[in-house]
């Protein structure tokens, strides 16, 4: 892959960050990678529904018509209207874990000749060559990019899927932050009501990490963690708000990054933060454009979610690791990144204690250090 392949690839993740809605996304993306991968027509399916009941909610397709760049308006309707189940590499997308697939990876080139979906649906357009990108967001299939060559051009190659693998991931984040930058949308048209429908915080922050928007989660964990996590103070009634150290520090991060040669590390930063009462959340920030007029600067999204479950991350503590009340107690301290006078002030013990129940805990959990029992914790405990 070339420098200039490289390059052609940054370009295209900032202006998929800069679309605020699927309709400017589409197109971007469409016309983009058809210059981009030589391809004489691109399609992009809005897949809802997975994975029961997988149905494509819209249905978009560009060609190349005389050097020109043209939406197609009579195919996308036949596809999204059966077609679409035909299609050998949305099933196995389905159960592949791959971001890019080509009709190898499914069937014969054989097969793909004497199928129906080939000669009823593609043949007529023209078509032969395909190579299918699947968009997941966390294992959900959100959408399906499929870049097209006729049958006298010749198939995608390695760079090509290269560049699609660069690619599908930076997709799929955009298509998650477009659809929770219109919910935001429709409730700052709205009065604030109904909001927090699926229990989850939203901030928005812009480049110089002011609050934008909050909503009502948001604010009851923000205020949370700074009281428990900080020494300072804010006053919510002369419009401060408690934005928590670790979100200024994954915001300046994924900001230091886009100014770097790593722009491809524009991924979500997210972290789990345990309090010392044994309180869990989830903290997401990802990196978005703000589009005014023809500028664009960064903003920031971050969610939050309260991953406590009362009791069952103590229980399952104690359960799978043998420990007793006060171990698990002692180890929300850890987590919480105390240190070992700090634990023995909140948990009115001896500096020495802490120190035997420590020992007792790393033997029981078989680690070494902090590092060791945060990974213990978080990872292969991930409660079901």
């Amino acid at each position: 892959m070339t420098e200039k392949d490289t390059q052609d690839i940054l370009h295209l993740i900032y202006h998929a960050n800069c679309c605020q809605d699927m309709d400017s996304f589409i197109f971007t993306i469409c016309t983009s990678m058809m210059q981009i991968f030589r391809s004489e027509c691109t399609t992009f399916h809005v897949v809802k529904g997975y994975p029961q009941h997988i149905n494509i909610d819209e249905s978009r397709s560009f060609k190349n018509d005389s050097r020109n760049i043209a939406e197609d308006k009579y195919y996308p309707a036949l596809y999204k209207d059966g077609y679409f189940h035909q299609s050998p590499l949305l099933k196995t997308a389905l159960s592949s874990p791959k971001t890019v697939l080509k009709i190898q990876d499914s069937l014969s080139q054989k097969d793909w000749e004497n199928s129906d979906m080939y000669n009823d649906f593609i043949k007529p357009q023209h078509l032969f060559w395909e190579l299918f990108l699947p968009l997941r967001w966390k294992s959900s299939l959100k959408g399906v990019i499929t870049l097209w060559r006729p049958r006298n051009q010749p198939d995608f190659e390695i760079s090509d899927i290269l560049k699609s693998e660069m690619l599908s991931p930076h997709l799929s984040l955009a298509i998650r932050n477009i659809s929770r930058i219109s919910k935001v949308n429709n409730l700052e048209k709205q009065s604030i009501s109904g909001e927090n429908a699926n229990n989850e915080g939203l901030i928005l922050l812009d480049d110089k990490l002011q609050l934008v928007y909050s909503n009502v989660i948001a604010r009851e964990i923000c205020i949370y963690l700074f009281n428990r996590m900080s020494s300072g103070t804010f006053d919510l009634n002369k419009g401060e708000f408690p934005i928590p150290h670790c979100v200024i520090s994954d915001c300046y991060d994924l900001l230091n990054t886009q100014k770097t040669d790593e722009q491809l590390e524009w991924l979500p930063k997210e972290r789990v933060i345990f309090t010392k009462n044994g309180k869990k959340f989830r903290i997401e920030c990802s990196l978005i454009w703000k589009t005014n007029k023809e500028i664009a600067t960064p903003q920031f999204m971050v969610t939050f979610a309260d991953l406590t479950r009362e009791n069952t991350f103590q229980t399952a503590l104690q359960v799978k690791f043998h420990l007793t009340h006060r171990e698990v107690e002692v180890i929300f301290c850890i987590l919480a990144d105390m240190s070992y006078d700090d634990i023995a002030e909140n948990l009115f013990i001896s500096k020495l204690t802490v120190h035997t129940h420590v020992k007792n805990i790393y033997r029981k959990l078989g680690v070494k250090n902090r590092i060791e029992l945060f990974k213990c914790i978080q990872y292969p405990l991930t409660l079901k």
